[in-house]
């Protein structure tokens, strides 16, 4: 008796030896949950899975804007971090996400990450009336840190348009140069009007930390081949683009230094 493994240690009672303080951490806590209480990298964490899981909140994660005005600032941090705009508008409308007030709740206050694909012909006189406004608010008193702007439609020609207009006519314009003189070539007279002197205007005084400019590289002979970054392999274009990529990355210091203040001189020619 008394050993291990006897008949009277397996046949003793169930001894109930659960403490009353054991009991009492069972229990569980009824009060307020301090949520800005958590780290901000834990309190990032929910909220993403509260807006991106949708078994977390159920089919409207968007209720979680509705909730106080703390809470909506780090959520739409976090929802409009990046955002994609192409201008499907009518010709010559502004985007409303970029037009509307820059009060705490506008969403474009909150983005990070800014990607705006736009036409040449029809949209790049927005920058100079109403984009370059927004955007460098955007980067002043919102969280606008990259820009990237993607040029979508082919250089404008009179092949592609199918008539000649001020944007495919080709004449003499007056670049500038160092010392005062400048140097004249012939290009495209639409690279001597306001909307495209105000993009580059946008370009040159913008307050955006980052701008990346994107171009058609099936257009790079055509204009862009002077101002587009060098191959990452050093290798020289020669007027042919080597690399394999649909889009071709241009330099936007070159670019404004080439041809800011540009005008038109001389007699016209067709294109």
């Amino acid at each position: 008796m008394g050993k291990f493994g006897s008949r009277s240690i397996a046949l003793r009672p169930h001894l109930n030896i659960t403490s009353q303080k054991h009991q009492a951490i069972t229990k569980y806590w009824t009060g307020p949950f301090r949520f800005f209480d958590l780290p901000p990298e834990l309190r990032d964490h929910i909220i993403r899975l509260l807006l991106f899981d949708l078994g977390a909140i159920g089919r409207y994660p968007t209720r979680l804007f509705l909730t106080c005005r703390r809470i909506y600032a780090e959520a739409a941090s976090i929802f409009y971090d990046e955002v994609f705009l192409e201008n499907i508008n009518p010709k010559g409308t502004p985007d409303p996400f970029l037009t509307n007030s820059l009060t705490w709740f506008a969403p474009r206050q909150y983005v990070r990450n800014l990607r705006i694909k736009f036409d040449i012909k029809d949209q790049i006189h927005l920058f100079g009336e109403f984009y370059g406004t927004a955007l460098n608010e955007m980067a002043e008193e919102g969280n606008l840190q990259r820009l990237q702007l993607e040029i979508e439609n082919c250089f404008p020609s009179c092949e592609f348009w199918g008539y000649e207009d001020d944007l495919s006519t080709y004449g003499n314009i007056l670049v500038p140069g160092g010392r005062g003189k400048g140097t004249v070539i012939s290009g495209p007279l639409f690279i001597t009007r306001t909307p495209f002197q105000s993009f580059l205007k946008f370009l040159d005084d913008s307050q955006i930390p980052k701008i990346t400019l994107l171009v058609d590289a099936r257009d790079h002979a055509k204009f862009w081949c002077p101002f587009h970054r060098v191959h990452s392999r050093g290798r020289k274009c020669d007027g042919q683009w080597k690399g394999g990529a649909r889009l071709l990355r241009i330099s936007c210091s070159n670019l404004v230094k080439a041809l800011r203040g540009a005008r038109a001189m001389g007699p016209v020619d067709d294109c």
